[in-house]
């Protein structure tokens, strides 16, 4: 939110200067001012060769490597035990020449040994690995914490390709027994992060590949799919990418409701509660299974839902500029459900809105449908064009979830080394997006007290940390609410116009590949022209307070002088209201360079006061809003 247009005070604003008044303010921490941000030396080196730059935009020569998959999969729901093969083809866009390949095998953070960050998860004994060949030649795979890592017998140059392929196995983790997926008897599966995937070379580390341990989730390159995946007849199958033999797999009335929904804004019942007691929304299959075949083209995941309970709701969004060149499309939207699930009604629009909201505001949805899952876990989890969302009553945190479609989906970032840049900018768009299906403009307010009540307590921590070092409680603070409220400050400080433009071309330049926290950072001083290293440093690196206080209020002959104290260490600049008998107001604001060189701000404004108040807009993180507000005795 913009700070509206301050009224002239009755009488200017003074600042105290050396010899008037530089004490340090009661109990106030030495004044620090933030160091500027050292970029790391092999991002100096990814600006050197041209692939990154200081403006945050991607560089001339910038890269990304891609892969291609084919994968082959059966599940038992019997036994929830899925086997799979996979053709994986890594294909090299970068200059250098690589050596090896590597390959995570997220299901071993279930093995007996594994390093955890999550407690009291299950065992499983995690993948079990067949036979694994590079081209047609088999070789001998040592799977090590979390990783395979495969020597080349060749050396692949910039602009070749390798084609690997992995025959595994792994029994499905029971639903709460697992981070991210699981399945509920034998009615309803999640597959995420269920086979063997390449890790990222990027251009600024080489191979990132950090062990997955529970907490830090994901860094992934993008990729094309092919995805085959086998079930008993009578259970549904939706996954990331287009249903490619609809009419092998479903009945001829789901097909046309199908039909419909592309057509309509109304909610369609593709499978609707006769549909399932009646088990007839299903095509013919003779020998007891079906094989349902998807294509998914430039994502970073593949996941899998099979159920034989849900409901299946569909409608459409409409994605502006979806087409480019102001040409909009048309996205799919889905939402499979068990009965009685509560608000789950709605799912469908509440998906609708979510990516038309997103589309609108930061970039169009790339994908051709979207689909939301209910069940298997107790809050939710993303994956390209597919969530998963427990719960009866979804609204916000499927919406979150769905904005995970453009952080990082979208704009692929490091989720594991660092989660603020992808929780933190999607909790931040879901207050913005509820509020909006809401009718309200509540929830910034409500993020900012949030924070300010958390520092408060003394649980502060700093956001630029791996996801894995954090404790539970400090990792949701330093990922999500924390960095949400920063940008909800941040706006207020640069206005509408400037920060949603930045966002947008954060969106626009780093579509479909890797941006660093440096990117990010460099964008928003691009776009607003301002230097605003020393804002980031003081609140992505520092756990640093923001506490502007009201110290004295004090009438006089033909006015009134009040006193600012800021007794805290982090700078940012104080609004301050005053309020007069006749119900006259007035605004001033204390600018951070001010803070830098005094701990005290003097304002001689005019008779007879009523109020002063701090911060009136509730747009700054004062972690104590005891001492911002003073109130004439009556």
């Amino acid at each position: 939110m913009s700070h509206p247009s301050p009224l002239p005070l009755v009488v200017a604003f003074l600042v105290l200067c050396a010899g008037h008044g530089t004490a340090q303010a009661p109990n106030a921490p030495a004044r620090v001012v933030p160091y500027p941000i050292d970029l790391p030396p092999d991002f100096e080196a990814a600006v050197a060769n041209g692939t990154r730059t200081l403006t945050g935009r991607p560089g001339p020569n910038h890269w990304t490597n891609i892969a291609r998959y084919r994968i082959e999969a059966e599940l038992d729901p019997a036994t929830a035990t899925l086997r799979g093969h996979a053709t994986m083809t890594y294909v090299n866009r970068s200059p250098q020449v690589i050596d090896r390949l590597v390959v995570h095998l997220y299901q071993d953070l279930l093995k007996p040994e594994a390093e955890r960050t999550r407690p009291n998860l299950t065992s499983t004994g995690g993948i079990e690995l067949g036979e694994v060949r590079i081209g047609d030649q088999p070789v001998r795979a040592r799977p090590y914490d979390t990783r395979l890592s495969l020597r080349l017998p060749e050396k692949l140059a910039g602009g070749g390709e390798v084609t690997l392929q992995i025959d595994w196995s792994f029994p499905v983790p029971r639903a709460g027994t697992a981070p991210r997926m699981g399945h509920e008897d034998a009615d309803v599966f999640y597959l995420g992060y269920w086979y063997p995937q390449f890790a990222v070379y990027d251009d600024v580390d080489g191979w990132v590949a950090d062990p997955y341990r529970g907490n830090g989730e994901f860094y992934m390159d993008y990729a094309d799919y092919d995805l085959a995946i086998t079930v008993p007849q009578g259970y549904l199958v939706r996954a990331t990418g287009d249903l490619q033999n609809a009419d092998e797999v479903l009945s001829e009335k789901a097909r046309a409701a199908l039909t419909r929904a592309h057509d309509t804004r109304d909610i369609v019942h593709v499978i609707d509660a006769d549909d399932l007691t009646a088990g007839t929304w299903t095509a013919p299959s003779p020998g007891g299974k079906a094989t349902w075949r998807f294509r998914a083209e430039n994502v970073r995941d593949v996941a899998v839902s099979v159920a034989r309970t849900y409901l299946w709701d569909a409608t459409h969004a409409v994605v502006k500029d979806k087409e480019g060149l102001g040409k909009d499309g048309i996205t799919m939207i889905h939402a499979v459900y068990e009965p009685k699930s509560g608000d789950w009604v709605r799912a469908a629009e509440y998906a609708r809105h979510t990516i038309e909201f997103m589309s609108a505001h930061v970039h169009p949805y790339p994908w051709p449908h979207m689909t939301a899952c209910e069940g298997i876990i107790g809050g939710g989890m993303e994956y390209p064009m597919m969530t998963i969302v427990g719960g009866r009553r979804p609204e916000s945190t499927l919406m979150h979830e769905l904005i995970h479609m453009w952080f990082p989906m979208l704009i692929g970032s490091n989720e594991k080394r660092y989660a603020w840049q992808d929780e933190g900018f999607t909790s931040f768009w879901t207050t913005l997006c509820l509020d909006e299906f809401r009718h309200r403009t509540s929830g910034p307010r409500r993020d900012i007290l949030s924070y300010g009540n958390t520092v408060a307590r003394g649980g502060d921590v700093v956001c630029m940390r791996h996801a894995d070092t954090y404790g539970e409680d400090d990792f949701g603070f330093a990922s999500y609410g924390k960095p949400a409220a920063i940008l909800h400050q941040l706006r207020a400080l640069l206005g509408d116009e400037t920060f949603f433009a930045a966002f947008r071309r954060y969106a626009a330049d780093w579509a479909f590949r890797h941006p660093t926290p440096y990117d990010f950072f460099r964008t928003f001083s691009d776009v607003s022209g301002q230097d605003l290293d020393p804002y980031f440093r003081t609140w992505f690196f520092e756990a640093w307070r923001l506490d502007h206080a009201i110290a004295s209020v004090t009438p006089h002959d033909g006015g009134t002088t009040i006193v600012v104290e800021d007794r805290g260490r982090a700078l940012h600049p104080a609004v301050v209201a005053v309020t007069h008998g006749d119900g006259r107001t007035e605004r001033q604001t204390v600018p951070a360079s001010h803070w830098r060189q005094h701990a005290q701000a003097t304002l001689e404004v005019g008779p007879d006061v009523t109020e002063v108040l701090l911060d009136p807009d509730t747009t700054s993180l004062d972690c104590d809003r005891r001492n911002d507000r003073w109130r004439r005795e009556q």
